[in-house]
């Protein structure tokens, strides 16, 4: 049965998973509001798309943004920015944003896997793998943070105000364009070290990634957490490769923590814990390199959802 169409305001219109979801879900018939810090061209959307004024940074338009609407997808976020700019936008703006919406309405957010304790996750990750305990610890990265902390609030303040809340924790997201090899191992576009070659990734492709916020509209959703990976069996070797590689030195994982245990050991003394590089921080390189599986099996089996056949082709 196809879905009723809503209207829905998406946060964070312009950026790289915005323009996909706002694209997929005026291709299902849905009214979309595409909000953004600055007023974007409608030329840059599809037809039927309404841009409009949405910045949960000051809160200028989030009331009449969010007037109406049956759903808000929660994209918007500060990404490479200061650890306090981060912060400000995931938590402070959440809370701006739910402040301005009715009641009555839908919130459906952004997370991320970086809320799990990879220290802690097994050889298969869920949406009952243990989170951060501490999210204060001087060893978790400041996105992590920020987004734990935006989920806890959001969990906090939904109840509170009786809104309907769907959590989305989407895996490394990427398209043919736009491949972010950090997964892979240290290097460039051009050489890099290949971690565990063999090591299956956790990877979205970014229309994939669109798809299941636009099915997670679904009614059925509220109240539900849902990991979104493609589950495509693509390892650390094949992205590297196909992703244009020229020189790919394969290293075991285990090699490789042992080398930033003592690199991190050393320098450590000389620049402190909070100026360490994240691969020398055995949280943060656990989080980037652990050869968890994980997949898409609870929005699969509570909305049918499968990633479209193109989720899996990497060239």
């Amino acid at each position: 049965m196809a879905m009723q169409a809503m209207t829905v305001l998406v946060t964070g219109a312009g950026g790289f998973l915005g323009r996909a979801v706002v694209a997929e879900l005026a291709r299902q018939g849905h009214t979309v509001r595409a909000g953004a810090r600055r007023l974007p061209d409608p030329r840059h959307w599809p037809a039927g798309v309404q841009p409009v004024l949405c910045d949960v940074d000051s809160g200028a338009g989030l009331a009449d943004a969010s007037a109406g609407a049956d759903a808000v997808i929660h994209l918007a976020a500060a990404m490479g920015a200061s650890a306090q700019q981060q912060e400000q936008v995931a938590v402070e703006g959440t809370r701006r944003l739910l402040t301005a919406m009715a009641p009555s309405s839908r919130l459906l957010l952004a997370s991320s896997f970086a809320v799990y304790d990879w220290q802690r996750v097994g050889e298969v990750l869920d949406e009952h793998s243990p989170l951060l305990a501490d999210d204060a610890a001087p060893d978790v990265d400041p996105y992590a943070r920020a987004k734990l902390r935006q989920e806890r609030l959001a969990r906090a303040l939904c109840a509170e105000r009786g809104i309907g809340l769907t959590v989305l924790r989407p895996a490394l997201i990427w398209s043919l364009q736009r491949r972010d090899l950090s997964c892979v191992g240290p290097g460039n576009a051009r050489a890099r070290l290949v971690l565990a070659p063999g090591r299956p990734l956790r990877l979205t492709q970014v229309d994939s990634c669109a798809s299941a916020f636009a099915a997670a509209l679904d009614p059925r959703a509220a109240g539900h957490t849902f990991n979104i990976d493609d589950a495509s069996g693509v390892t650390a070797g094949q992205y590297a490769a196909a992703s244009g590689v020229a020189l790919r030195l394969p290293l075991p994982l285990g090699g490789f923590k042992a080398l930033a245990t003592l690199a991190g050991a050393l320098l450590k003394p000389l620049v402190g814990a909070p100026r360490l590089p994240g691969l020398l921080v055995p949280a943060r390189l656990a989080a980037r390199f652990h050869p968890a599986r994980a997949g898409h099996a609870a929005l699969q089996q509570l909305l049918g959802w499968q990633p479209p056949a193109a989720a899996t082709r990497f060239n």
